[in-house]
């Protein structure tokens, strides 16, 4: 009996599409060198995984940004969808519209926006000994005035933290040029529980240095008030440009009565900034290979999770 071979290019696209599909996207990428229809095809799944893997169904981002003399304190954020720009989200495919190369898909990144969690509305110090020291002096302060707008106050205050973005409080001392940001990127698959995590894998775990004439351009760019005003430059937290912040500036008033009157023109005064973090921003095609990544985590350690607390 005569063996039958049947040659790939007589294969229908949908079939062809059908056996790919079952591939990772790590074993589909080599796949592209092999042809142009390989590469048509390879290309028609990667923007549908990419488009899928944006909005991160079952998962969840878990951002870590914080001054290394404040890890422990300060709490984790949640990154809540917003967008993924436009390459990913139109199917070219079959509509006469041009289609996105390889590299063009490469270049797509998600936009996530920062959130506390409930138990974090509350933002925390970096120095907690003298912020509690702070609140109590104006816990006083309020009491003296009157009790019953003291009640109200505080009544309406969980609902106004809870509207304030996350932020960061950075400190520059005198001729001190930079301050650094140590930034974690998570992705999750949170469990049944608050707390319990099915997987977790890491995304990026990098470290933002913030300059003092950036803190300063920043600031003076709020202070003007434009109603058309660019968005702020990304801050990204690796050399592969994967993870990346935008943070809005405001200057704050420096502790301490006492200010020089005669400053040099190249003296640098300390100077305070809270850092309002806008969007984070994560490269979709790494944001794709996490999620199966994460996938194939939560099949090998079936019955297991992983816990999260604050002891």
């Amino acid at each position: 009996m005569e063996s039958f071979t049947m040659p790939i290019d007589s294969v229908p696209n949908e079939i062809l599409l059908s056996i790919l599909s079952l591939l990772s996207t790590r074993a589909l990428l080599p796949l592209v060198a092999v042809s142009h229809r390989f590469y048509s095809v390879t290309l028609r799944i990667l923007q549908h995984r990419l488009t899928k893997a944006a909005a991160l169904p079952d998962h969840r981002l878990i951002l870590e940004c914080y001054h290394p003399s404040a890890k422990i304190s300060t709490p984790y954020l949640y990154g809540d969808y917003l967008y993924t720009d436009s390459a990913a989200e139109t199917d070219a495919f079959g509509s006469g519209l041009p289609r996105p190369t390889l590299g063009e898909l490469g270049q797509i990144y998600s936009h996530f926006r920062p959130v506390a969690q409930e138990e974090n509305w509350r933002p925390r110090s970096r120095y907690p000994m003298k912020q509690s020291q702070q609140n109590a002096r104006a816990s006083d302060h309020d009491v003296q005035d009157g009790g019953d707008d003291g009640g109200e106050q505080s009544q309406r205050q969980p609902d106004e933290t809870q509207q304030l973005p996350p932020s960061h409080d950075v400190y520059l001392d005198e001729n001190e040029l930079f301050t650094q940001l140590c930034t974690v990127t998570n992705l999750v698959k949170v469990g049944p529980k608050p707390g319990l995590f099915l997987s977790h894998v890491n995304i990026s775990d990098g470290l933002i240095r913030v300059f003092r004439p950036w803190l300063a351009a920043q600031a003076a760019a709020e202070c003007v008030g434009q109603l058309d005003k660019p968005k702020p430059q990304v801050l990204w937290a690796d050399s592969a440009h994967d993870v990346g912040i935008r943070f809005r500036v405001v200057e704050k008033a420096t502790a301490g009565p006492y200010r020089p009157v005669l400053v040099k023109q190249d003296e640098d005064l300390p100077v305070a900034y809270r850092l309002e973090l806008e969007e984070l921003l994560v490269r979709t095609n790494r944001l794709l290979l996490m999620v199966e990544k994460s996938e194939a985590q939560e099949v090998t350690t079936s019955g297991k999770a992983i816990v999260i607390a604050s002891i």
